[in-house]
């Protein structure tokens, strides 16, 4: 039987065709296999563009991340081949780092490279990927050179358009039909024309948007407060862009007039915003959703007053409103309450963290589930994690595959959004688990939990106790709250308004998990 082998393909960008194309690359490496009567089990290919944290990355061979090549090496690891074979040795790497990660895993896993278009020489090696890498930063450098110089001469490089403007091939241009739309947002704005109004006449009159695959809803508030911000530069006329630390002007015909801009930056300054007072009380303060699923916010939850002597002189001391943060109408659920006041809402989930802090019998039961479901995940864990690892590589595959068949017009950008967002709800949630696993792995439950559990507990019911009688001054009363604060994040998960303002509270099933951890907090 012949030798198992695998061949790895890498293109530096998508578009990368001619002779070295991936259907050249791997044509000549199967031949190779079978002139050496080798069988072929797989083939690893970088020919797409792959994300990395926020950013993209063209499959460039000084890259040691890439997911192909990174996927072979896990598979060497476990022992599924014996020989790579490639077309150039500069397809497997042109860098140093790429280098050390093949040549490592050759020497570790016994591993034989082999050459369609060369002979592999492990002793040359390095040589070689230091003079790739050195060629590659020469090219950079120099192409560096020549964009710094285009844009000195003021010509239009490259970067995202300014709306109202166009590149074409070295001049930015105006695009009359969105220029119409950026002097009458900057007009509503000396008018004092609230956004909603501003995003409804920009509906209302089809006002052409830049395309972006990743916009969701058409004139956000987000795109309109883009366009203000960039008043000077609509009135000066300019676009600028960086390179390398420098900063470049380009000069372009402004859309506004001196005159108007002076008048916004007038009506600007007149205009103050509304400051929220960051030490805002609330104890549903991250918790509250609606059925829009949006977290809500809190305003005006800042203290009343209070008098000399600091004695309390109101009932519920501390006014304020939770609010859906959604301002797009057609994101509002019609289920949503909109706002909701905070003492009202407080109340409510106070009373009821309070009840079932009150009732041992059903936290002990609500723990002891909790712990069963520990226990079996830190077994589970012991055994295999792959399956989860797995399913996290396969979303980074299909996310690429998704964005591919998008950009070749396979699937319209809406189908590529509601995709993506799909597959990124799935990542978050797998990264979720695997994290849990691993922390309960690293953190065993105590074998006598249900004594400090108790115990503990204790404690806490004889603090609402304390908490009930009436506080003599501002100062025991704002104690008193941040220690109901703290039990409600603890016990609580989620709590959800509806149009009613009907509430329902969900508690959190790790309660046992964040009350440990406190105390050991309290303990250090």
């Amino acid at each position: 039987m012949g030798k198992r082998a695998v061949i790895y393909v890498r293109t530096s960008s998508e578009q990368q065709g001619g002779k070295d194309s991936p259907i050249e690359q791997e044509a000549d490496c199967r031949a190779l296999a079978e002139q050496e009567g080798m069988i072929v089990l797989n083939v690893y290919r970088d020919i797409k563009r792959y994300r990395k944290g926020s950013k993209w990355f063209q499959p460039s061979g000084t890259r040691y991340d890439r997911p192909g090549l990174l996927a072979m090496l896990r598979d060497a690891a476990d022992d599924q081949f014996d020989v790579i074979i490639a077309w150039r040795e500069d397809r497997l790497y042109r860098g140093m780092r790429a280098m050390l990660l093949v040549l490592e895993a050759m020497e570790k896993y016994r591993l034989e490279i082999m050459l369609a278009k060369e002979t592999f020489d492990p002793m040359t090696a390095p040589i070689k990927a230091w003079l790739a890498q050195m060629e590659i930063e020469n090219i950079k450098e120099r192409m560096t050179m020549g964009v710094k110089a285009r844009l000195r001469a003021g010509k239009a490089n490259s970067g995202q358009d300014r709306y109202g403007y166009v590149r074409n091939d070295d001049a930015i241009e105006i695009v009359e039909a969105e220029a119409f739309w950026v002097r009458h947002i900057f007009a509503w704005a000396i008018e004092k024309v609230p956004l909603t109004e501003m995003r409804q006449r920009l509906l209302a009159g089809d006002a052409p948007q830049q395309p972006n695959s990743r916009r969701k809803i058409p004139w956000s508030y987000h795109s309109i407060k883009g366009i203000l911000s960039g008043a000077e530069d609509y009135a000066l006329g300019r676009k600028t862009q960086s390179r390398s630390g420098e900063v470049f002007e380009i000069p372009v015909e402004p859309i506004i007039d001196m005159q108007t801009y002076e008048t916004y930056l007038k009506a600007k300054r007149r205009y103050k915003p509304v400051q929220y007072d960051n030490r805002q009380h609330g104890l549903l303060k991250g918790l509250l959703f609606c059925p829009c699923g949006n977290k809500w916010g809190l305003r005006g939850a800042s203290l009343q007053y209070k008098s000399e002597r600091g004695e309390i002189k109101d009932k519920d001391r501390i006014l304020g409103t939770y609010f859906c943060r959604q301002l797009h109408e057609e994101m509002i659920s019609d289920d949503c309450p909109r706002s909701v006041k905070r003492p009202e809402a407080d109340r409510f989930v106070w009373e009821e963290v309070s009840g079932v802090i009150n009732q041992p019998e059903i936290l002990m039961h609500y723990a002891r589930l909790m712990v069963e479901r520990s226990k079996s995940e830190v077994k589970a864990s012991n055994v295999d994690l792959a399956p989860i690892e797995q399913e996290l590589e396969n979303i980074t595959y299909q996310r690429q595959w998704i964005i591919t068949q998008a950009r070749k017009g396979g699937m319209s950008a809406e189908e590529m959004d509601d995709q993506l967002t799909e597959l990124s709800r799935r990542e978050t949630e797998l990264k979720r688990e695997l994290r849990d696993i691993q922390e309960e792995v690293q953190n065993p439950i105590s074998p006598n939990w249900e004594y400090e559990f108790h115990e503990y507990l204790t404690d806490i019911q004889a603090g609402i106790e304390g908490l009930e009688t009436e506080p003599r001054n501002i100062d025991e009363w704002l104690e008193a709250y941040q220690i109901k604060t703290q039990l409600v994040q603890i016990f609580v998960k989620k709590v959800i308004v509806s149009k009613s303002k009907g509430i329902t509270v969900e508690l959190d099933p790790n309660f046992l998990k964040k009350l440990t951890e406190l105390k050991e907090e309290e303990n250090e």
